[in-house]
């Protein structure tokens, strides 16, 4: 393994020997899960003081080797040594009692509690005990809580319950709870995955105070240009393999990516040229305001809107989905009225969203990838009410094969997949459904580089065959890269329409950044 940077934070200190600094090996750790194996002999050394990247595409491993050092998995075979000590982790508790801290991409946080009750979890602060009674010291639980938030611009919502937050928020809080644990080793996955430009710097500077503390801090991240950002050492997996370990001073974008995938790949945005055709989306939103609030989109079109804190583009699209009713006649598709319809009505005449959280929102988690992607389906292969499977299945294949979904097995529970691999799976069945208009909330957040291509790919075909695409995203570059028109919205209104390519990042920027209360020059 490749010796790490041995540059210091702080010049009047002595460095260490890499032994010293030596934290977490784990070394020659295997798992598999039936016939697919996640982890291959992989070994990693954690050191103390160090931002230590973990990256590959999704299925690569990643996240199972995670699990392993935060006790949650158990390895066939391995061995991890803390502090040059082989310990066993039976579970998150003995994580925790080596001082082992780990942050999800999924959301644990008790909806129902308030954020200052979430913060305070693992021990809240006791006024007074009555033997196996204890009273709370609330005013104290909402002053520690509001510091830990306070730089996250979060102190004013201790109240709030966390049902009440964005999905970026509910991020911060989790992360800031983790934060507060005196973790010596803090695995971070996939934290940035949720949270706006702002928030990722906020991020990154307290990810660079703990690294100045002594703290060991394992990123699992997508993006290349955050992971060249921070991180000290960066590690790449690939289909369970150890690829290897570099300083990241010796990588750049390009040597990262042929490390990731095996192979050169266009950094650019497969989109294909297509001639726009007849307007097939028509939504008035709000009939009776004076501001912007028409948006239409064309057969052959991406419509691309970034999505950011205070633009409520969310809100929109339940809108144009119809997970919220709008009034009648404000939205048409292919001039026919269909804001009086209920979501079942809106996937009849085409219209399909493809959620940010597959997993709460886009997929049944314990069915079979293949159902998942038969299930709005059915129809299609039944004849006087009979069932015919048999063409369901092949079709449900023939996707899997088509979106390069890992692990390519048709009959496992999609809440195995990783996290890009079930985005896959959520698209994938609204393409098998035929659907002309497709609304993407984040489509690729949190997927790999090689995963992203494949679904612009996917859309560029959609827009090809003439459908429309409405791309909610909140990477500008993306949107620059894929859209025919970016359309700029607060608070659900538009304030801004680039419809010209090549688009003006400067100004984009400055209008996203704008509409959120800050300087557009």
């Amino acid at each position: 393994m490749v010796e790490a940077d041995t540059r210091t934070l702080n010049a009047s200190k002595p460095k260490q020997s890499s032994h010293a600094r030596l934290l977490l090996v784990a070394h020659r750790v295997t798992k598999t899960y039936g016939p697919a194996r996640a982890l291959n002999d992989v070994s990693l050394e954690i050191h103390r003081g160090e931002v230590h990247a973990v990256v590959g595409e999704n299925g690569a491993g990643k996240s199972t080797l995670m699990k392993i050092l935060a006790g949650e998995e158990n390895p066939d075979s391995g061995e991890i040594r803390i502090d040059g000590r082989a310990i066993r982790l039976r579970g998150p508790k003995d994580a925790r009692a080596h001082s082992i801290a780990i942050v999800h991409q999924q959301f644990e946080l008790a909806e129902l509690l308030t954020v200052a009750e979430n913060m305070c979890l693992d021990g809240p602060p006791v006024r007074m005990s009555f033997g196996f009674l204890r009273l709370l010291h609330r005013a104290r639980m909402m002053e520690e809580a509001a510091r830990q938030l306070a730089p996250f611009g979060l102190d004013k919502k201790v109240r709030v319950r966390i049902r009440e937050l964005s999905v970026a928020e509910r991020q911060i809080v989790k992360i800031s709870r983790a934060l507060a644990r005196h973790a010596r080793l803090l695995i971070l996955d996939e934290p940035t995955s949720a949270l706006t430009v702002q928030e990722i710097d906020r991020l990154f500077d307290h990810v660079r105070k703990l690294r100045s503390e002594g703290v060991a801090i394992v990123l699992i991240a997508h993006s290349i240009d955050e992971v060249l950002s921070v991180a000290d050492r960066i590690t790449v997996l690939r289909d369970g393999f150890l690829i290897g370990t570099q300083p990241a001073k010796n990588l750049d974008a390009v040597t990262l990516v042929r490390m990731l995938v095996g192979r050169d790949l266009d950094k650019g945005y497969p989109k294909s040229e297509t001639a726009l055709g007849k307007q097939l989306l028509r939504a008035n939103l709000a009939p009776r305001s004076a501001s912007k609030t028409e948006l239409s989109g064309r057969r052959g079109e991406i419509l691309g809107i970034p999505t950011y804190m205070g633009s409520a583009v969310r809100d929109v699209l339940a809108l144009l989905s119809g997970e919220r009713r709008s009034p009648r006649k404000a939205i048409r598709m292919e001039g026919q009225s269909v804001g009086n319809l209920a979501v079942h009505g809106r996937i009849r005449v085409g219209i399909a969203l493809v959620p940010g959280d597959a997993m709460a929102e886009g997929l049944v988690p314990k069915m079979t990838v293949e159902e998942n992607i038969l299930l709005p389906n059915l129809r299609r292969f039944q004849r006087f009410g009979v069932l015919k499977l048999g063409q369901g299945r092949t079709l449900g294949r023939e996707l899997i094969k088509a979106f390069d979904i890992r692990p390519a097995d048709p009959l496992i529970p999609v809440e195995r997949l990783s996290g890009g691999n079930r985005q896959k799976v959520a698209i994938a069945k609204w393409i098998a459904a035929g659907a002309k208009v497709l609304i993407m909330d984040d489509p690729t957040r949190g997927i790999d580089v090689g995963g992203k291509l494949e679904i612009y790919r996917v859309i560029s075909d959609v827009v090809v065959r003439g459908g429309l695409v409405v791309l909610a995203s909140s990477d500008l570059d993306e949107l620059l890269g894929l859209a025919d028109r970016i359309v700029v919205m607060h608070g659900g209104h538009i304030v801004e329409t680039f419809d010209r390519r090549p688009f003006d990042k400067v100004r984009l920027l400055a209008r996203t950044a704008g509409a959120n209360g800050l300087s557009a020059s």
